[in-house]
Protein backbone atom coordinates (compact mmCIF):
# COMPACT_ATOMS: atom_id res chain seq x y z
CA UNK A 1 0.00 0.00 0.00
CA UNK A 2 2.84 2.36 0.78
CA UNK A 3 4.39 1.77 -2.64
CA UNK A 4 1.05 2.37 -4.30
CA UNK A 5 0.65 5.61 -2.35
CA UNK A 6 4.05 6.81 -3.56
CA UNK A 7 3.21 5.92 -7.12
CA UNK A 8 -0.09 7.74 -6.92
CA UNK A 9 1.72 10.64 -5.28
CA UNK A 10 4.16 10.70 -8.16
CA UNK A 11 1.31 10.70 -10.66
CA UNK A 12 -0.28 13.54 -8.75
CA UNK A 13 2.88 15.61 -8.52
CA UNK A 14 3.90 15.25 -12.17
CA UNK A 15 1.15 17.54 -13.52
CA UNK A 16 2.03 20.02 -10.78
CA UNK A 17 5.67 20.14 -11.89
CA UNK A 18 4.61 20.30 -15.54
CA UNK A 19 2.24 23.18 -14.80
CA UNK A 20 4.97 25.02 -12.90
CA UNK A 21 7.43 24.59 -15.80
CA UNK A 22 4.85 25.87 -18.28
CA UNK A 23 4.11 28.81 -16.00
CA UNK A 24 7.79 29.75 -15.88
CA UNK A 25 7.99 29.60 -19.68
CA UNK A 26 4.94 31.82 -19.98
CA UNK A 27 6.40 34.32 -17.51
CA UNK A 28 9.68 34.43 -19.46
CA UNK A 29 7.76 34.94 -22.69
CA UNK A 30 5.78 37.72 -21.03
CA UNK A 31 9.03 39.39 -19.96
CA UNK A 32 10.39 39.26 -23.50
CA UNK A 33 7.12 40.65 -24.84
CA UNK A 34 7.29 43.49 -22.30
CA UNK A 35 10.79 44.42 -23.49
CA UNK A 36 9.70 44.58 -27.13
CA UNK A 37 6.53 46.45 -26.22
CA UNK A 38 8.49 49.13 -24.33
CA UNK A 39 10.97 49.30 -27.20
CA UNK A 40 8.08 49.80 -29.66
CA UNK A 41 6.48 52.57 -27.58
CA UNK A 42 9.79 54.41 -27.05
CA UNK A 43 10.67 54.19 -30.77
CA UNK A 44 7.34 55.84 -31.67
CA UNK A 45 8.26 59.00 -29.76
CA UNK A 46 11.99 58.94 -30.47
CA UNK A 47 14.25 59.77 -33.39
CA UNK A 48 15.78 56.79 -35.25
CA UNK A 49 19.25 58.10 -34.35
CA UNK A 50 18.35 57.62 -30.68
CA UNK A 51 16.12 54.54 -30.62
CA UNK A 52 15.51 52.81 -33.97
CA UNK A 53 12.30 50.94 -34.64
CA UNK A 54 12.06 47.17 -34.36
CA UNK A 55 11.77 46.64 -38.16
CA UNK A 56 14.81 48.86 -38.78
CA UNK A 57 16.86 46.94 -36.23
CA UNK A 58 15.98 43.51 -37.59
CA UNK A 59 16.63 44.71 -41.12
CA UNK A 60 20.11 45.78 -40.01
CA UNK A 61 20.55 42.40 -38.29
CA UNK A 62 19.53 40.64 -41.50
CA UNK A 63 22.11 42.63 -43.47
CA UNK A 64 24.83 41.75 -40.94
CA UNK A 65 24.09 38.05 -41.33
CA UNK A 66 23.65 38.04 -45.12
CA UNK A 67 26.81 40.05 -45.76
CA UNK A 68 28.89 37.65 -43.67
CA UNK A 69 30.09 40.43 -41.38
CA UNK A 70 28.39 38.88 -38.35
CA UNK A 71 29.98 35.48 -38.90
CA UNK A 72 33.50 36.78 -39.58
CA UNK A 73 33.47 39.11 -36.56
CA UNK A 74 31.95 36.41 -34.36
CA UNK A 75 34.65 33.87 -35.22
CA UNK A 76 37.40 36.35 -34.35
CA UNK A 77 35.79 37.38 -31.07
CA UNK A 78 34.82 33.87 -29.97
CA UNK A 79 38.38 32.66 -30.51
CA UNK A 80 39.69 35.37 -28.21
CA UNK A 81 36.93 34.72 -25.71
CA UNK A 82 37.55 30.96 -25.49
CA UNK A 83 41.31 31.43 -25.18
CA UNK A 84 40.99 34.02 -22.42
CA UNK A 85 38.26 32.01 -20.69
CA UNK A 86 40.38 28.86 -20.74
CA UNK A 87 43.39 30.66 -19.26
CA UNK A 88 41.29 32.39 -16.62
CA UNK A 89 39.56 29.16 -15.57
CA UNK A 90 42.83 27.22 -15.46
CA UNK A 91 44.66 29.82 -13.37
CA UNK A 92 41.67 30.53 -11.14
CA UNK A 93 40.88 26.89 -10.34
CA UNK A 94 44.55 26.00 -9.79
CA UNK A 95 45.18 28.87 -7.39
CA UNK A 96 41.71 28.39 -5.86
CA UNK A 97 42.44 24.78 -4.95
CA UNK A 98 45.73 25.82 -3.40
CA UNK A 99 44.05 28.68 -1.52
CA UNK A 100 41.22 26.44 -0.38
CA UNK A 101 43.63 23.91 1.09
CA UNK A 102 46.04 26.48 2.52
CA UNK A 103 44.31 29.27 4.45
CA UNK A 104 47.58 31.18 4.92
CA UNK A 105 48.03 31.41 1.15
CA UNK A 106 44.40 32.49 0.77
CA UNK A 107 44.86 35.26 3.34
CA UNK A 108 48.00 36.52 1.61
CA UNK A 109 46.47 36.29 -1.87
CA UNK A 110 43.12 37.96 -1.08
CA UNK A 111 44.46 41.56 -1.43
CA UNK A 112 45.40 40.69 -5.02
CA UNK A 113 41.89 39.39 -5.73
CA UNK A 114 40.25 42.40 -4.07
CA UNK A 115 42.45 44.77 -6.06
CA UNK A 116 41.45 43.17 -9.37
CA UNK A 117 37.76 43.14 -8.45
CA UNK A 118 37.81 46.76 -7.27
CA UNK A 119 39.66 48.19 -10.28
CA UNK A 120 37.48 49.40 -13.20
CA UNK A 121 37.79 47.16 -16.24
CA UNK A 122 38.71 50.04 -18.52
CA UNK A 123 41.95 50.59 -16.58
CA UNK A 124 43.07 47.02 -17.28
CA UNK A 125 42.16 47.44 -20.95
CA UNK A 126 44.26 50.61 -21.25
CA UNK A 127 47.16 49.02 -19.35
CA UNK A 128 47.01 45.96 -21.61
CA UNK A 129 47.11 48.20 -24.68
CA UNK A 130 50.27 49.84 -23.33
CA UNK A 131 51.90 46.50 -22.50
CA UNK A 132 50.82 44.37 -25.48
CA UNK A 133 49.68 46.88 -28.10
CA UNK A 134 46.47 46.64 -30.08
CA UNK A 135 45.39 43.12 -30.99
CA UNK A 136 44.34 39.72 -29.73
CA UNK A 137 46.96 39.48 -26.97
CA UNK A 138 45.60 42.40 -24.98
CA UNK A 139 42.00 41.14 -25.33
CA UNK A 140 42.94 37.63 -24.16
CA UNK A 141 44.95 39.07 -21.27
CA UNK A 142 42.05 41.22 -20.05
CA UNK A 143 39.59 38.31 -20.26
CA UNK A 144 41.87 35.95 -18.35
CA UNK A 145 42.69 38.60 -15.75
CA UNK A 146 39.04 39.39 -15.03
CA UNK A 147 37.82 35.78 -15.12
CA UNK A 148 40.38 34.15 -12.84
CA UNK A 149 39.22 35.94 -9.61
CA UNK A 150 35.70 34.57 -10.18
CA UNK A 151 36.99 31.02 -10.51
CA UNK A 152 39.40 31.50 -7.62
CA UNK A 153 36.73 32.69 -5.17
CA UNK A 154 34.25 29.96 -6.14
CA UNK A 155 36.90 27.24 -5.82
CA UNK A 156 38.03 28.50 -2.42
CA UNK A 157 34.47 28.78 -1.10
CA UNK A 158 33.68 25.28 -2.35
CA UNK A 159 36.64 23.79 -0.50
CA UNK A 160 35.99 25.81 2.67
CA UNK A 161 32.37 24.63 2.70
CA UNK A 162 33.28 20.93 2.72
CA UNK A 163 31.83 18.90 5.60
CA UNK A 164 34.58 18.97 8.23
CA UNK A 165 33.00 16.10 10.17
CA UNK A 166 33.15 13.97 7.04
CA UNK A 167 36.80 14.87 6.54
CA UNK A 168 37.62 14.02 10.16
CA UNK A 169 35.79 10.72 9.85
CA UNK A 170 37.74 9.89 6.70
CA UNK A 171 40.96 10.71 8.56
CA UNK A 172 40.03 8.58 11.60
CA UNK A 173 39.15 5.57 9.45
CA UNK A 174 42.26 6.16 7.32
CA UNK A 175 40.38 6.40 4.05
CA UNK A 176 42.84 6.27 1.12
CA UNK A 177 43.70 9.64 -0.38
CA UNK A 178 42.38 8.58 -3.78
CA UNK A 179 38.95 7.84 -2.29
CA UNK A 180 38.91 11.13 -0.34
CA UNK A 181 39.74 13.11 -3.46
CA UNK A 182 37.12 11.30 -5.55
CA UNK A 183 34.29 11.19 -3.01
CA UNK A 184 34.83 14.31 -0.90
CA UNK A 185 37.10 16.92 -2.45
CA UNK A 186 36.19 16.56 -6.13
CA UNK A 187 32.38 16.78 -5.69
CA UNK A 188 32.89 19.84 -3.48
CA UNK A 189 35.12 21.54 -6.02
CA UNK A 190 32.67 20.75 -8.83
CA UNK A 191 29.88 22.74 -7.18
CA UNK A 192 32.11 25.81 -7.03
CA UNK A 193 33.39 25.16 -10.54
CA UNK A 194 29.86 25.01 -11.99
CA UNK A 195 28.84 28.27 -10.34
CA UNK A 196 32.04 30.05 -11.35
CA UNK A 197 32.14 28.69 -14.89
CA UNK A 198 28.53 29.64 -15.58
CA UNK A 199 29.20 33.23 -14.58
CA UNK A 200 32.60 33.33 -16.30
CA UNK A 201 31.38 31.96 -19.62
CA UNK A 202 28.62 34.56 -19.82
CA UNK A 203 30.88 37.41 -18.68
CA UNK A 204 33.85 36.55 -20.90
CA UNK A 205 32.04 37.44 -24.13
CA UNK A 206 31.03 40.84 -22.78
CA UNK A 207 34.60 41.43 -21.60
CA UNK A 208 35.95 40.41 -25.01
CA UNK A 209 33.71 42.87 -26.87
CA UNK A 210 34.50 45.60 -24.33
CA UNK A 211 38.25 45.10 -24.78
CA UNK A 212 37.90 45.01 -28.58
CA UNK A 213 36.07 48.36 -28.56
CA UNK A 214 39.18 50.01 -27.13
CA UNK A 215 41.99 48.12 -28.77
CA UNK A 216 41.41 45.55 -31.52
CA UNK A 217 41.79 45.82 -35.29
CA UNK A 218 38.85 43.46 -35.89
CA UNK A 219 36.08 41.55 -34.18
CA UNK A 220 32.65 42.50 -32.86
CA UNK A 221 34.08 45.29 -30.72
CA UNK A 222 35.55 47.07 -33.74
CA UNK A 223 32.27 46.67 -35.65
CA UNK A 224 30.42 48.26 -32.72
CA UNK A 225 32.94 51.11 -32.66
CA UNK A 226 32.51 51.76 -36.40
CA UNK A 227 28.72 51.70 -36.07
CA UNK A 228 28.93 54.22 -33.24
CA UNK A 229 31.26 56.48 -35.23
CA UNK A 230 28.88 56.59 -38.20
CA UNK A 231 25.79 56.90 -35.94
CA UNK A 232 24.38 53.61 -37.25
CA UNK A 233 22.21 53.12 -34.19
CA UNK A 234 20.08 50.42 -35.82
CA UNK A 235 23.30 48.48 -36.38
CA UNK A 236 24.28 48.96 -32.72
CA UNK A 237 20.92 47.55 -31.63
CA UNK A 238 21.37 44.70 -34.11
CA UNK A 239 24.75 43.81 -32.60
CA UNK A 240 23.20 43.93 -29.13
CA UNK A 241 20.48 41.48 -30.18
CA UNK A 242 23.05 39.26 -31.86
CA UNK A 243 25.19 39.16 -28.71
CA UNK A 244 22.15 38.29 -26.60
CA UNK A 245 21.32 35.45 -28.98
CA UNK A 246 24.91 34.21 -28.90
CA UNK A 247 25.05 34.20 -25.08
CA UNK A 248 21.65 32.48 -24.87
CA UNK A 249 22.73 29.85 -27.39
CA UNK A 250 26.01 29.20 -25.58
CA UNK A 251 24.18 28.78 -22.28
CA UNK A 252 21.56 26.44 -23.78
CA UNK A 253 23.82 24.27 -25.96
CA UNK A 254 27.09 24.26 -24.00
CA UNK A 255 26.90 25.52 -20.42
CA UNK A 256 23.73 23.76 -19.27
CA UNK A 257 24.69 20.36 -20.78
CA UNK A 258 28.13 20.68 -19.17
CA UNK A 259 26.48 21.52 -15.83
CA UNK A 260 24.20 18.49 -16.04
CA UNK A 261 27.10 16.22 -16.99
CA UNK A 262 29.33 17.49 -14.18
CA UNK A 263 26.54 17.17 -11.60
CA UNK A 264 25.78 13.66 -12.80
CA UNK A 265 29.45 12.73 -12.80
CA UNK A 266 30.00 14.23 -9.36
CA UNK A 267 27.07 12.28 -7.95
CA UNK A 268 28.48 8.93 -9.08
Amino acid sequence: PRLQWKQSEGKYLMPVFTTKANKNKLLKAAGIFLIFFCWFIISLFSHPLIVPSIPQTFQALYKLIISGEAVSCFLITIKRQLTGLGLGVLIGVTLGIFGGLNRSFHTIFMPVINTILATPNVIFVVMAMVWFGVGSTQVIFVIALLIFPIMYMNSVKALHSLDQDLLQMAQVFRVPRRIKIKKIYLPGILHGFIAGFTLSAASSLRIAVFAEVFGAPNGIGLAVTIARSYLEIDKLFAWAILLILIVTTIESLIIKPVERYIKKWGAT
